[in-house]
């Protein structure tokens, strides 16, 4: 079922023709000639106040000039706060909220809705949440857009898009390492090396390798992963480059942390912190191997084009025994559900566009338009297991793991997304800009059963042709001066999300529509060192699915509205200190719903969220530096009961202390939840996910590069 990396080629191919790319390239040809150099290497900026973005769109644009909502965070603001995995990422990320899941990869919400993704710029199909991610350190930087991202993703949920931007090779020389220690035995090594291999530099590389082996707080836990990236750049012609990586990550999880039960009276469980309900015998193993290839081309013109394409592929395994429901006060026994799944998925995903200005009325404009295409195929064969007899939660290693299933079940789901999408900057006059934008989307569902089940054929379950998702915004450069620059603007972006609900006809449910109104306001001051931005948003999406109150039927009548507020700021104020700070609120209602009108229906996203990080190093400290954050939310429903079973509100602080072993080497301790708030970070049902946080901690690193 797998796929060689050299398929990923021949579908964006045949649509790239279907679209007649290729004449749009001849026309272009006349203007490659003594073509410049493509940079792949990152520009250097403030860490704090990265300049730019390309989330949302396909080439870099000023942050400033994006109409709408973003947070970059750079790789020195990654190695800075220590933060390893994208849950720790987005945890300082405004108004994302991170709900733990299975012990290692949370899911991720904003404004309502779970969060998409994209890698360099591709789209792809259910991409972030609940799935496992590669570690941060083969990516440049992070970059997190709040709001739809329809022109160019297409297809999703309209809370927002995780965009990553893989490492490239360098031009010079670098290799840098680090080891970690820390609580709960997490011992952790990085490498990351890279430069020229050639005299010419036209050849350059850059390698990263990661190892961690790490118990948690909570009992039998054990966690092993590595990861191995590798990626080569070459300029193969004047202006062009070729550029291709290839990254393993391999992660076992033993006894993985699915949150405890609760009582059958709905309250939280008396027991202490470390407690968990995981027989030792559970197991989570990912193997995920990823390949991409990209050839760039830039002209005297200032037109470039790209065509990218990535193929992953992902073979899962978990087997696990877990509460089947709540546990009485006094007994605190309960049967165990017992499962096991196989699952092998694979994707295949490219892009191809051609972006880069024009002149029309005596003014300078900027267009992009491209293609993309995404496929993902699952496969997977479920085991059911007979149920095991009652025993203590406290006492989870008496389940027996099971051997003999009670029932097995094959199946494959496959869907494909293409598009055609247009971009356009148009400069109005010195003091605005419109952009527009429009994307055309083909979407397919498919599903077939394969053994162990009786085998069947594909069969369409959903499909949509030619969806068009509009976006439009205006821009107001108020002000223009060498030390301050503000920009006011008004966006609507559009929604489209596929469902597979039925109506009482058995046809697929309309997508789920609506759209998306920002106001904000962006400013970059003291010469670029400190920006600061704020916006309200309103969103509105209908057609939602509904229970008819008959089984497997419901009606496309469903309406929800999220409103909020974000305040964002982050730069170097002054030369000794480094910060990011944002705080979120937001509201969330049903519209049309026959009981819950006028309810909070995102019950797992805090109306108040703040989140703060400083690093201070004043002069007169000379080598020490001192870091530090605050990450704090209002109280959180969840799967809870209302005055019963709720999460309250809590503030975690973290503390940094480092000391520069001359220019090329640091050591820094971090303690993370200083005071030891006790907290859940998730409430859930009456078996599970009703999930403690992390207890205080603290982990010892030494870098040190050259």
């Amino acid at each position: 079922m797998k796929k060689s990396v050299h398929t990923i080629i021949r579908p964006l191919r045949r649509h790239a023709i279907a679209l007649g790319v290729s004449s749009m390239l001849g026309a272009f040809g006349a203007s490659a000639q003594a073509l410049p150099q493509v940079l792949v290497n990152a520009t250097l900026e403030e860490p704090y106040a990265p300049s730019h973005a390309s989330v949302g769109g396909k080439t870099p644009v000023r942050l400033i000039d994006v109409p709408q909502s973003v947070t970059v965070f750079s790789a020195q603001r990654i190695q800075d706060q220590n933060l390893l995995t994208l849950g720790e990422l987005l945890q300082q990320a405004p108004g994302v909220s991170v709900r733990p899941f299975d012990g290692a990869n949370p899911d991720y919400n904003a404004r309502g809705f779970s969060l998409e993704s994209s890698y360099d710029g591709i789209p792809v199909t259910f991409g972030g949440s609940g799935t496992q991610e590669f570690e941060l350190a083969m990516f440049e930087r992070v970059e997190v857009l709040r709001g739809p991202a329809g022109v160019t993703q297409g297809n999703g949920n309209p809370g927002g898009l995780i965009n990553f931007v893989r490492k490239r090779g360098l031009r010079d020389r670098h290799v840098s390492a680090a080891a970690s220690v820390g609580s709960w035995n997490n011992r952790r090594v990085e490498l990351d090396a890279g430069g020229a291999l050639n005299e010419a530099g036209t050849l350059r590389a850059r390698a990263v390798a990661t190892f961690n082996d790490r118990d948690y707080f909570f009992q039998r836990a054990h966690d092993r992963k590595w990861l191995g990236y590798l990626a080569l750049d070459a300029d193969i012609a004047p202006g062009t480059v070729l550029s291709a990586s290839f990254a393993r990550q391999v992660d076992n999880l033993r006894a993985p942390y699915q949150g405890l039960p609760a009582y059958l009276d709905g309250g939280f469980l008396d027991v202490p912190r470390e407690t968990s309900t995981a027989p030792g015998w559970n197991r989570f193993a990912w193997s995920t191997n990823e390949s991409s290839l990209e050839l760039a081309h830039k002209m005297n013109s200032g037109w470039e084009l790209r065509a990218r394409a990535i193929h992953r592929t992902v073979d899962k395994f978990y087997k696990d025994g877990f509460p089947s429901t709540g546990v009485t006060r006094t007994g605190m026994t309960v049967p165990y559900n017992q499962r096991a799944s196989a699952l092998d998925f694979q994707r295949t995903s490219g892009d191809l566009f051609a972006s880069g200005p024009f002149a029309l009325f005596g003014r300078t404009h900027t267009a992009t338009v491209g293609y993309n295409y995404d496929t993902r195929l699952s496969s997977s064969v479920s085991t059911t297991y007979a149920q095991a007899p009652r025993v203590d939660i406290r006492q989870p290693d008496r389940v027996p793991e099971p051997q003999a299933p009670t029932r097995m079940t094959g199946s494959d789901s496959q869907v494909t997304q293409s598009g055609v999408y247009a971009q356009t900057r148009l400069s109005l006059a010195d003091a605005f800009t419109l952009a527009l934008g429009a994307r055309a989307s083909n979407y397919r569902n498919e599903n077939r059963a394969i053994a162990p089940s009786p085998v069947t054929q594909f069969a369409t379950t959903m499909r949509e042709r030619g969806e068009v998702t509009p976006s439009a915004a205006l821009l107001w450069h108020v002000n223009r001066t060498p030390n301050a620059e503000v920009n006011a603007y008004v966006s609507y972006a559009d929604i489209f999300a596929a469902q597979t609900a039925m109506d009482a006809n058995r046809r697929v449910l309309d997508p789920r529509v609506g759209g998306q109104v920002e106001l904000g306001v962006k400013g970059n001051f003291l010469g670029g060192r400190l920006t600061a931005s704020g916006a309200m948003f309103n969103t509105r999406e209908r057609n939602r699915a509904l229970a008819t109150g008959v089984a497997d039927v419901f009606s496309p009548s469903g309406e929800v509205e999220v409103r909020g507020v974000e305040f964002e700021v982050g730069g170097r104020p002054v030369a000794s200190l480094n910060l990011s700070a944002g705080y979120t609120w937001l509201s969330t209602e049903y519209g049309t719903h026959p009981t819950l009108e006028g309810t909070n229906w995102s019950t797992s996203e805090p109306k108040h969220s703040l989140k703060l990080y400083a690093r201070w190093q004043p002069a007169w400290m000379q080598q020490a530096f001192i870091g530090g954050g605050v990450v704090a939310n209002s109280a959180m429903l969840g799967g809870g009961v209302t005055g019963l079973r709720e999460g309250s509100g809590y503030a975690i602080a973290n503390a940094q202390l480092g000391y520069a072993l001359g220019s090329n080497a640091s050591i820094t301790l971090s303690v993370n939840n200083l005071f030891d708030r006790n907290y859940y970070s998730r409430v859930g049902g009456l078996n599970s996910y009703n999930t403690v946080g992390d207890p205080r901690n603290v982990l010892l690193s030494v870098r040190g590069s050259y």
